[in-house]
């Protein structure tokens, strides 16, 4: 995946946290992107969670 690519993804992502902190109604759009967003999240932690079980 390319930068722009990437900066695009995160700029989605920001505008999406940024209208949930406002209150205001999601999009099926932004409800995508929010899923998206959890996903990489639980990945992380799990990735993290894996490492250090190895590490013990």
């Amino acid at each position: 995946m390319d930068e722009i690519t990437k900066n695009d993804i995160k700029l989605e992502q920001a505008e999406f946290v940024n209208r949930l902190m406002i209150d205001t109604e999601l999009s099926e759009y932004d409800i995508k992107i929010g899923l998206c967003l959890l996903h990489e999240l639980l990945l992380k932690v799990k990735n993290r969670n894996d490492s250090e079980i190895k590490e013990n």
